[in-house]
């Protein structure tokens, strides 16, 4: 699928960084926050958003800076990115390349061990996955936020910790980013948050009916 904040190959991290983070226990205050954002999402019939996504390698000094945007309905998603577009309605997935005219057909683990490979689980995991903490409130794009970091209980996940900006009025997510454990860090800002919009459930079905000469090629049951 698009790995909107799903991320790279997963590195060895030092022991003392592994130490340090089993040694941190839920923040309270971070938690009541989560859970606010969490029953904001999880009451919603849908979400729609433009977003930007930074790709920075911290050790070469690159930046690459990509958008796109994003439709969330329960566990439905469709993505368009520059050149891509990923739908997803439940069970299986469409993944359409433009430059190629192919579409590649998947029936993804729903339930991964990284949450963050299922944009309709995002704001729901938290729990299960990660210890948290209250980091600070501060400005994001011109508007109050909550900084709060998460840090996956399974310490083989690519990255070391998850930065999470939401909004002190809004409860809603702003900017997500990934720490990299490789140098490699990721950055999400939602924009245009637009919520309960109307959606019928095939805007997450690819309909090869409306690509002319569409590859197709069906991963489905292939190990």
């Amino acid at each position: 699928m698009f790995k909107l904040v799903s991320f790279i190959v997963a590195l060895i991290v030092p022991v003392h960084i592994i130490s340090q983070e089993n040694q941190i226990t839920q923040d309270p205050v971070a938690g009541k926050i989560l859970d606010r954002m969490a029953l904001k999402t999880q009451a919603m019939q849908s979400m729609q958003a433009d977003f930007e996504l930074v790709i920075e390698d911290r050790k070469e000094k690159t930046k690459n800076i990509s958008s796109g945007n994003v439709l969330i309905k329960k566990n439905k998603y469709k993505i368009n990115s520059q050149g891509s577009t990923v739908y997803f309605n439940g069970k299986t997935m469409w993944t359409y390349i433009q430059d190629n005219n192919e579409v590649t057909i998947t029936e993804p683990d729903t339930e991964p061990d990284d949450f963050l490979s299922n944009p309709s689980a995002f704001f729901t995991l938290y729990k299960r996955d990660f210890k948290y903490r209250y980091v600070q409130e501060t400005t994001m794009n011109g508007a109050g936020a909550h900084e709060i970091d998460l840090f996956p209980k399974n310490l083989n996940q690519p990255y070391s910790r998850i930065k999470v900006f939401i909004g002190s009025k809004s409860d809603l997510p702003m900017v997500i980013k990934s720490v990299g454990k490789d140098g490699v860090d990721y950055t999400v800002t939602l924009k245009n948050l637009l919520l309960d919009k109307e959606t019928p459930d095939a805007v997450f079905t690819f309909d090869a009916s409306k690509f002319k000469k569409v590859e197709i090629v069906d991963m489905r049951g292939v190990e």
